[in-house]
């Protein structure tokens, strides 16, 4: 196999795999521009090494391999929403169009780079293959962190909510001991003076009663009833896309409940 093949298979596969890791459930909650940048880089590095009369086929290679790991992505690992699968081929198309779009300009800004002078030097051409080689590994090395990472983090954002909730659930019973307990635990500034736990915005206390609020992607409300009757939950945002967290967390003036309970509540 020539290089210029080579080049253009990898232009291919590397297109291709970088998508994955944002199309698996849970995912890492990475910034999605970062795809066509690297599908981009990934033209532009194949034709600075191969020279300017393959740019077109680079660029043919990278909008391909896009369109085929977005198709095999969303087959491989559908969506667990049932709406975001029937919209999952019009994602791909869009997300395609960008790769697409990125891979033009980076073949067009390699094309005239090479136009006026081709890279021969040892160095610079090694130093392509260094970037074009860690913008293949991108995707790999994403997908297999991802598990990992996805575990750390719902470890993380479970503990600070279970500390934040149990701050949340002692400040509401503090405020409901002193006067006028149903007008108090209905007022925010009341809970915030007896609340010690991981901060809240003052925006967020301004809400939380009778409002979901959200900190470290979990999100919390107090729902107040008369005679100082109240339920608090705290439950993670979005769990099952990008694993925020599983643990979910209520309570009301008994003590624990068990959340399913509070559907005739």
């Amino acid at each position: 196999m020539t290089r210029r093949w080579i080049l253009l298979v990898l232009a291919f596969v590397g297109s291709a795999v970088c998508w994955w890791p944002s199309i698996i459930e849970p995912s890492l909650d990475f910034p999605r521009w970062i795809l066509p940048v690297l599908v981009a880089l990934i033209v532009g590095a194949s034709i600075l090494l191969w020279g300017r009369r393959g740019w077109l086929a680079s660029v043919a290679a990278a909008g391909a391999g896009s369109f085929a790991g977005l198709l095999t992505g969303v087959f491989l690992w559908p969506a667990s929403d049932g709406i975001a699968r029937s919209y999952a081929l019009v994602g791909v198309a869009i997300a395609t169009a960008a790769a697409a779009g990125s891979a033009l300009l980076g073949g067009l800004a390699a094309f005239f780079v090479v136009r006026r002078k081709s890279i021969s030097n040892g160095t610079a051409r090694a130093a392509l293959w260094v970037v074009l080689a860690l913008c293949l590994a991108f995707g790999p090395t994403l997908f297999a962190l991802t598990k990992p990472l996805v575990q750390r983090r719902v470890a993380r954002n479970e503990s600070i909510a279970a500390v934040r909730f149990a701050s949340l659930k002692k400040a509401v019973e503090h405020t409901r001991a002193g006067g006028n307990a149903a007008a108090s635990i209905c007022d925010g500034q009341s809970l915030q003076r007896h609340y010690s736990g991981p901060p809240f915005t003052n925006e967020d206390w301004s809400r939380i009663c009778g409002n979901y609020v959200e900190e470290d992607k979990y999100v919390y409300m107090i729902s107040c009833r008369p005679q100082g009757r109240y339920r608090l939950e705290a439950r993670p945002k979005m769990p099952t896309v990008y694993g925020y967290g599983v643990r979910t967390l209520c309570a009301d003036e008994s003590g624990e409940i068990a959340c399913a309970l509070w559907r005739n509540w």
